[in-house]
């Protein structure tokens, strides 16, 4: 697919009607920037089947004015080699002319990302055979986070490879902001039943004794949470806490964290004037 269009400011249906002239038809009309070596340039361009080039230069000539064209033979590397850049030719009325790249072709992370020459464009993304414009919508980014770990370790490498800010819409990062934090949240359940606290974090589950959990929250100074789960333990369960975090205090008195003991025993005092 070429593309052929003029400067902004000449009416879209004189273009339309001198692009038939030539055998053209004209169709997804719209506006975009360019930035030339003689500033930003606004065109209005069209999608165009055929080979066009040498019509940026006949169009410039006719309207006089910068007038751009792009195809195949404006495609700025080997399209073999899975990385490439798509151009568009600039030709102004004396005859001067500039290529600029606008569209970086990436098939190693699937990507077509425009350049920082061009504005009005939309790239794409590729994933699980899906399509996304880029920069991703905040309605996109869950539908990506939804295909799961490899869908958004693909979208962190392309955003370390052109940056956050081109890859993805405000409404996108802060969902990435989100997944982020729920991976920091920890999620327990306690199961008195079988004796043990099943804990979900950052998606991965597993589960360890209550007196081995309860211990732990005692050496990191939690000590309500520690004494909530333990009053409400079945009395047989409490016990079996009890009874392990003597074993834990006896064993650290000796040859451990003598400190760590001491918050064991100070517990226990806690416990027993409590029970």
């Amino acid at each position: 697919m070429g593309l052929l269009g003029v400067e902004s400011h000449i009416e879209s249906k004189k273009i339309v009607e001198e692009l038939n002239r030539y055998g053209f038809r004209a169709r997804n009309e719209r506006k975009i920037s360019i930035k030339t070596k003689r500033g930003i340039i606004s065109f209005i361009v069209f999608d165009i089947m055929g080979f066009t080039e040498g019509y940026a230069s006949i169009l410039s000539q006719k309207f006089n004015c910068a007038a751009l064209e792009g195809g195949e033979h404006l495609i700025l590397g080997e399209a073999s080699a899975k990385l490439w850049e798509e151009a568009v030719k600039i030709v102004w009325p004396d005859g001067e002319s500039e290529i600029v790249s606008i569209l970086i072709h990436d098939g190693f992370l699937d990507v077509i990302v425009p350049t920082e020459n061009v504005i009005g464009i939309t790239g794409r993304v590729f994933i699980g055979g899906f399509s996304f414009k880029i920069p991703i919508s905040g309605e996109d980014m869950d539908k990506i986070i939804m295909m799961g770990k490899d869908a958004i370790e693909k979208i962190e490498k392309i955003v370390n490879m052109y940056g956050m800010y081109k890859v993805l819409s405000s409404e996108a990062i802060d969902k990435i902001l989100e997944m982020e934090e729920k991976k920091k949240e920890v999620k327990e359940e306690i199961d008195y039943e079988t004796g043990f606290i099943i804990i979900l974090k950052e998606g991965k589950i597993s589960t360890i004794p209550i007196s081995t959990y309860i211990a732990s929250l005692i050496k990191e100074d939690k000590i309500d949470k520690a004494k909530d789960i333990i009053e409400k333990a079945p009395d047989e369960i409490k016990k079996d806490i009890i009874s392990f975090l003597n074993e834990e205090m006896e064993i650290n008195k000796s040859v451990g964290d003598k400190k760590y003991a001491e918050k064991i025993a100070k517990f226990l005092e806690n416990i027993k004037k409590h029970s």
